[in-house]
């Protein structure tokens, strides 16, 4: 089979891959060996497939990667290992030192505490890196090093970081485009941190433990169009925060807000946002708040979640005063009232 460029062998029971296997396919580019049930390599196994520039392993059986059975696969690009058994304090840091040309690398669902800070020292090109579910306590040193200014994307979602307080920590990595950091626990972060950052394009905070944002945490980030602040606890967002970004999608849902600047989305734009879609829902907005912002959204013809808002559910609060009180001294009185008139209501 002379002219044999891709193998799938996914999804099977494969738990042993014997010396040899592979040695009469070497025009094979693409092999997929995921979701078997293999838990370890013979060194040389991919000896002979010099031109092999994909190969994924995800949902196997692995714990531990021999130095050395990745270093023939000189042309390999993209490099899937998620969801095996790999632990970083037994991860060989010069496991990818042949792997100059390794432009996609997932390592997600694997338990990479500890792992060395030279693992990625060889990786010259590399543009995405996946850490996913890697039960991570902070950003980790091998993601941050200088070797990797070609990263444009860094998915380091649902770990257990719980700040960013190191002004310096992207400096390395500042051609970055794409940063999620969702789902962590996250409730400090240092204002400038993202400030060498000149290229981020979208930003990714979801589901974390935010209450209020620096001002200047995304200041004259010029690219920056893509910001997702969803499922926090912020009861306080300040337009300037904002100023000089291009966002085009804003995402504030599920946070604690009850109100926000008169005129929010003519200021994003007035400093330079193209604001085109705006999700503010499942927040204990005063209704009097609430109202504006759907008349400004309804009158700039921003795209919102309309179907929050046809009147068949409750989505504000208001006191006999029927007036929009911008000042946080108000927030605990319409948050208590929210979770005492909606939330609970909605629970029952």
């Amino acid at each position: 089979m002379a002219s044999l460029k891709y193998i799938d062998l996914s999804q099977n029971n494969i738990s042993e891959l014997k010396l040899g296997v592979l040695d009469d396919i070497k025009t094979v580019t693409h092999l997929n060996l995921s979701r078997n049930s293999l838990s370890k390599f013979p060194l040389g196994l991919f000896d002979q497939l010099p031109d092999l520039s994909t190969l994924d392993l995800t949902n196997n059986l692995l714990e531990n990667i021999e130095l050395g059975v990745f270093d023939p696969l000189e042309k390999l690009k993209h490099l899937s290992l998620s969801n095996n058994l790999l632990r970083g304090d037994n991860i060989n840091p010069y496991i990818f030192d042949r792997n100059f040309h390794l432009i996609y690398l997932d390592l997600s669902r694997n338990r990479l505490t500890s792992a060395p800070s030279h693992l990625l020292n060889a990786l010259q090109v590399l543009e995405t890196l996946i850490l996913d579910k890697c039960l991570l306590n902070d950003v980790p040193l091998f993601v941050v090093k200088n070797n990797l200014k070609s990263l444009k994307t860094l998915s380091l979602a649902s770990n257990h970081v719980s700040k960013i307080d190191d002004p310096l920590m992207f400096l390395n990595v500042d051609n970055l485009e794409h940063l999620n950091l969702a789902d962590n626990n996250i409730a400090t972060i240092e204002g400038s941190v993202f400030k060498t950052l000149k290229k981020l394009k979208s930003i990714t905070l979801r589901g974390n433990k935010l209450t209020a944002l620096p001002a200047e945490l995304f200041q004259d980030m010029k690219d920056l169009a893509n910001i997702d602040l969803s499922h926090n606890s912020i009861s306080t967002i300040n337009v300037n925060s904002f100023r000089g970004t291009s966002v085009k999608n804003l995402n504030l849902a599920n946070n604690k807000l009850t109100y926000l600047t008169s005129n929010f989305c003519l200021e994003l734009r007035n400093s330079g946002a193209k604001l085109t879609k705006f999700y503010f829902n499942q927040n204990p907005w005063q209704c009097a708040c609430l109202r504006d912002i759907v008349d400004e959204v309804k009158r700039l013809a921003i795209a919102y979640n309309s179907r929050q808002y046809d009147g068949s559910q409750p989505v504000c609060v208001t006191t006999e005063e029927f007036s929009c009180k911008r000042h946080d001294s108000f927030n605990s009185v319409y948050i208590k009232m929210f979770d005492n008139l909606v939330v609970n209501t909605q629970n029952l």
